[in-house]
């Protein structure tokens, strides 16, 4: 985001004209467009005001660059990246939404002031010393903060940095920061070959597109290259077009900011010439030991360059006693510092020894991590292996079960069978009566009975189902009949020989000398 009081484009430009007719428009219901800050090639940017009255800045990305997923994903990113780091020199984002036209937009903190490149232009495109270091200064707290968080800004610019009316550095635009991860680990959502950030400030790696050594010594050369641009007038590789410079970014080694810029202090060229090292590993090892190295600078030559023009001093909280001191005219020179360089060398070695202890440090940490994560993987693969155990328990039981029903089944019908068989070879055994005699004629009667009485039932059954077959209600009533008489005879049959002996009279033979027994 670009903070300026007027438009810089033509009023033919069709982003302009779209810009102009949303002004009114109510986002979401929350947020009204007052005015049109600026307009880029990507983005507009209007000051707005939510409903409850607070003032913000409302960043809406082109409705033709909406379609593109990761265009929009990359630029809804910059509202994740910036509150990620929790830092408050990175613009907060309140919100990010859909406006009516299926625009994506961000709210921002509204911030008054200008840009570093507005100030830098305005300043005859050079800055003091001192406040070329106050910057770098207050922007590497930010990036330490950033980095800790694992965000690297990739488009660290004058454009990108903002100064308060508060005197307050705020680092804008984190619409392409890249989350990076351990080295092991990293999948970059960048397409091959594709070329992100602005190529005055691109480190070799980033001009090559080698986004797997893109890290935090790649936001530091941008660092060195703001700084070039602030104290030369100039951009690091100096051509006609920004693809001569991507070209130059990717093959051609910095030149030493002490050769353009001879007046700048050795000390503060030998910090900037080695943020803009070609290899990685001659860079500062990290934002926070090229801080340390410009916070000494900066202590080293205070009052000795004219305060910044918003009336605050360069780093006030370091400076401390020194910052009521009355600043010379400009154009001063360096104070002698000869014994302090010294110091200050001893202790940037130091610092960076403790900064190598630190890198190797975490990079035990990070092969912890690793292993923790192939640990997981594994209890993972493990939990996978366990639950497909236990589905294949759960289906070897219902086998089982479905087995066991099975074969349950069969016994009972081989129990049923084997029933059968016996009672017919009883009734074979008792229609023997070479075997069986007389003795069994009254359980082959009674059997004999209950076979006569079941078929006359099984006939009965069949006249009544024929009878409801065909809704016939006499034969219905018939067959019902016939199968109560059937019925009442069977249960006479079986009463009458029971009652007959209970009922019959039988006399006594008469006694032996008995009158009666003479006639």
């Amino acid at each position: 985001m670009t903070m300026r009081s007027e438009l810089d484009t033509a009023a033919e430009d069709p982003h302009a004209i779209r810009a102009r007719v949303r002004l009114g428009t109510v986002l979401q219901d929350k947020w009204k467009l007052d005015a049109v800050i600026g307009v880029g090639g990507m983005a507009v940017v209007y000051a707005a005001t939510h409903r409850n009255g607070k003032r913000v800045a409302v960043k809406m990305l082109h409705a033709e660059f909406c379609h593109d997923e990761e265009i929009r994903s990359r630029f809804l990113q910059e509202g994740y990246a910036a509150n990620t780091i929790q830092h408050e020199g990175a613009v907060s984002v309140l919100d990010d939404d859909l406006g009516p036209d299926g625009s994506a937009f961000i709210v921002m903190e509204m911030l008054e002031g200008e840009t570093v490149d507005q100030r830098w232009e305005r300043s005859g495109q050079r800055l003091p010393v001192a406040d070329v270091l106050w910057i770098a200064d207050q922007l590497l707290d930010v990036l330490v903060a950033a980095h800790a968080k694992s965000v690297v800004h990739r488009d660290i610019k004058p454009e990108n940095l903002f100064i308060t009316k508060a005197g307050a550095l705020k680092v804008l635009d984190f619409g392409i920061a890249k989350v990076f991860e351990q080295r092991s680990a990293r999948q970059s959502t960048t397409r091959a070959g594709m070329v992100m950030g602005t190529p005055a400030f691109m480190a070799p790696e980033q001009a090559l597109a080698h986004w797997d050594e893109v890290d935090g010594r790649t936001d530091l050369w941008a660092v060195g290259a703001t700084m070039f641009m602030l104290l030369s007038g100039r951009h690091v590789h100096d051509a006609q077009s920004s693809q001569e410079q991507l070209i130059l970014s990717a093959t051609a080694t910095a030149p030493s900011l002490g050769a353009v810029a001879p007046a700048v202090p050795r000390q503060v060229v030998a910090i900037v010439d080695r943020a803009l090292a070609f290899d990685r590993p001659g860079r500062w090892h990290d934002a926070s030991a090229m801080q340390v190295a410009v916070r000494a600078m900066l202590e080293a030559i205070a009052g000795s360059e004219p305060a910044m023009a918003s009336g605050r001093r360069p780093s006030a909280t370091l400076l401390g006693s020194r910052a009521g001191r009355t600043p010379s005219a400009a154009g001063a020179t360096l104070l002698d510092t000869t014994g302090l360089s010294s110091g200050v060398a001893a202790w940037a070695e130091e610092r960076e020894t403790r900064q190598v202890e630190t890198v190797r440090l975490r990079g035990s940490i990070g092969e912890a991590q690793d292993r923790v994560s192939v640990a997981k993987k594994g209890t993972a693969e493990a939990e996978k292996k366990l639950e497909g155990s236990r589905a294949e328990r759960t289906s070897l039981e219902q086998w089982f079960s479905r087995q066991v029903g099975t074969r349950t089944a069969a016994v009972e019908e081989a129990r049923k069978d084997v029933r059968r068989a016996l009672v017919a070879i009883a009734h074979l055994a008792l229609a023997d009566r070479a075997a069986f005699g007389a003795e069994v004629d009254p359980a082959r009667e009674q059997i004999a009975t209950l076979d006569r009485a079941a078929e006359s039932a099984a006939r009965d059954v069949v006249v009544h189902e024929s009878a409801i077959e065909a809704y016939d209600l006499p034969s219905l009533k018939f067959g019902i009949g016939m199968l109560a008489l059937a019925a009442l005879v069977a249960l006479a049959l079986l009463i009458a020989p029971i009652v007959w002996r209970a009922t019959r009279v039988v006399e006594p033979p008469p006694a032996i000398g008995h009158p009666a027994a003479h006639p």
